[in-house]
């Protein structure tokens, strides 16, 4: 977390999809935060709130519109890259936390079975959190159904 605002501190230039939101014009976060575990995303709501911030969520920096790293009133980055936790049952279920990418996905089931497939994006950085919020649009979707519904 840094409580400066420099460029070089605001984490969205490392994979900003629309240059035009790291012009110095673009008011940038107050803070960024990182959490790694649920607790700190639970904090993170309840101090953001307490103080008056708005939450802008990052995932995977796909955000072509900046709704995850602009706003025009004060607001904090909740960057998720930390919460990459991917768990696949092949008989039931998998749980992914929303910082993992779709590329840590693949790869998760693909260690777990061959045979398995997954409906998302070909982009192996997109985040599933922004993937999922969106319910998971892709190639596969009217063969296989939302990644997320």
């Amino acid at each position: 977390m840094h409580s400066k605002r420099p460029v070089i501190y605001f984490i969205p230039n490392s994979t900003i999809q629309n240059p035009r939101f790291s012009s110095p014009s673009i008011p940038k976060p107050l803070l960024i935060i990182t959490p790694s575990n649920a607790s700190h995303v639970q904090a993170t709501v309840y101090c953001s709130l307490k103080h008056g911030f708005q939450i802008r969520t990052r995932s995977g920096g796909h955000d072509y519109v900046g709704l995850s790293y602009v706003s025009e009133v004060p607001f904090v980055i909740m960057d998720l890259g930390n919460l990459i936790l991917v768990t696949v049952d092949v008989h039931k279920t998998a749980w992914v936390e929303a910082g993992a990418t779709i590329g840590e996905v693949y790869y998760r089931i693909a260690e777990k079975s061959v045979n398995l497939g997954f409906p998302a994006v070909f982009c192996h950085t997109v985040g599933v959190g922004g993937h999922f919020s969106g319910g998971g649009y892709r190639v596969l979707t009217q063969k296989c159904g939302l990644a997320a519904n």
